[in-house]
């Protein structure tokens, strides 16, 4: 008799046990899921910089690989194998890949650096240093001077005497030629 009552006990705490796992793996899963749910692309982004791993860029037929070095708002800039900054605008036709994991590494953000992708046009038209500026929906690589940056808008001066006038939000990345 004490033996059944002993098997009866142990299928009884086994049951249970795994009933209390289960619901517990659930209750993980659903946890991790609405955390995933409420991030925003700029904290993929952050998150993305604080690891350190490598990703692929990608605008149109265009794609960039390496290092997210600066994240703020919508703004992203990554430093390739080569030394370029490619600086994307989050809020414009790009996809992020991650395409190697890193095992140490990272950076913080940095204090000082531009707040958005709209400041760091107005950087880089002070700076007047020639650009290439990755705009997926005109077909075309835009190259020239960026001569302003408006609220809505830039015009480049094309190297070849024509004027772009290109939507802020058409505009996935630019970088310095």
């Amino acid at each position: 008799m004490k033996d059944d009552f002993d098997e009866l006990s142990r299928e009884l705490r086994t049951a249970v046990g795994g009933e209390f796992r289960r619901t517990a793996e659930e209750d993980e899963h659903a946890a991790r899921k609405a955390q995933l749910r409420s991030r925003s692309l700029e904290q993929v982004a952050f998150e993305l910089l604080s690891r350190g791993d490598t990703v692929v860029l990608a605008a149109g037929d265009r794609r960039f690989q390496g290092v997210i070095v600066h994240s703020r708002g919508d703004l992203v800039t990554l430093e390739t194998a080569q030394g370029e900054h490619v600086h994307a605008h989050l809020d414009g036709p790009v996809l992020l890949k991650v395409i190697e994991r890193a095992a140490t590494g990272g950076r913080g953000r940095d204090r000082y650096g531009a707040e958005s992708f709209l400041a760091r046009l107005r950087e880089i038209e002070l700076d007047e240093v020639p650009v290439e500026l990755v705009a997926p929906g005109t077909g075309e690589v835009v190259a020239g001077a960026l001569a302003a940056v408006t609220k809505d808008h830039v015009m480049i001066n094309g190297d070849h005497g024509e004027a772009w006038f290109i939507p802020l939000d058409q505009i996935a990345a630019i970088k310095a030629r």
